[in-house]
């Protein structure tokens, strides 16, 4: 889906990579980079002209996850005895389709990750880490297809019922906003479907939020239908992200996620390696 707005920073200037970034998102809430240089202080510059870069989970923490930068999240693969809690980024295997902060009132309008280093890239299709997105858009049409009985009380409890829910490790504001709302940005191309989504990675916590609301388990049900399709590799796109590749999202259109990935393996004389697949990621307001 990027073939066609993909921007080649070879050989452009700064200017001129803001200046082709800033129009692809306006125009199609998207923007694709390759060949961007592995620079800090140009790939959050850029950003910065997107809007207000968000501290990262935990900036001033002296772990290297958090010390490229008080924007970046630096993640990278974990062995799986290594001590301390892993973040889920760092686990081996999938990652569901989500929103970024879906629990949170204050939420980035945008995301990017920059592909530092895309690591083992020699297993079969789907177990790589290729990256995953979907237009929540997308998942309202096929839902429309897939299940003509619910779906205008589907609709009707996604848009009007407003649910909070806390988030697995942040103590933040939760958000009051419906499950499916009007996204928070213009867009200058058309499209049809176009909405906003706050699914989280977990829904669990919706399940729980709902056990103490009066029709909650109907809502639920809606909550799964949308979960599931957009997890379907139907709905999906996938793209494999090399070294300079950066990408920015809308965080309210589209939703992300992660096939497969190996974090560790162990070779024939017993000695353990580490993926060294590293992103750049940035949230921003």
């Amino acid at each position: 889906m990027f073939e066609d707005i993909a921007i080649d920073c070879a050989g452009l200037s700064p200017a001129e990579i803001e200046t082709a970034t800033v129009t692809s998102v306006a125009d199609h809430r998207l923007a694709y980079l390759r060949n961007f240089p592995l620079d800090v202080e140009q790939y959050t510059g850029l950003l910065e002209h997107l809007g207000e870069l968000c501290p990262n989970y935990a900036a001033g923490s002296t772990k290297a996850a958090y010390g490229l930068h008080p924007a970046i999240n630096t993640v990278r693969c974990r062995a799986p005895q290594s001590e301390g809690a892993e973040r889920v980024q760092e686990k081996a295997g999938s990652l569901p389709m989500h929103s970024g902060r879906s629990f949170a009132r204050r939420r980035p309008l945008h995301l990017a990750m920059l592909m530092a280093d895309p690591g083992w890239q020699d297993f079969g299709a789907g177990h790589n880490g290729e990256s995953l997105i979907v237009r929540w858009g997308d998942v309202l049409a096929e839902l429309r297809v897939r299940f003509p009985r619910h779906w205008a009380e589907d609709l009707r409890l996604l848009t009007g019922h407003a649910m909070s829910f806390p988030a697995s490790h942040l103590d933040e504001d939760p958000s009051e906003l419906p499950f499916l709302y009007v996204p928070g940005t213009p867009r200058r191309t058309a499209v049809p479907d176009d909405v906003a989504a706050r699914l989280p990675q977990d829904i669990g916590r919706l399940r729980k939020a709902a056990e103490s609301v009066k029709g909650g388990e109907r809502w639920f049900e809606a909550v799964t239908r949308f979960q599931e399709t957009a997890n379907d590799p139907a709905v999906q796109r996938v793209y494999v992200m090399a070294a300079g590749d950066v990408v920015v999202l809308d965080n309210d259109r589209y939703g992300h996620g992660r096939q497969e990935v190996v974090a560790a393996r162990t070779d024939a004389d017993g000695v353990q390696s580490v993926n060294p697949r590293t992103i750049w990621s940035v949230n921003i307001q």
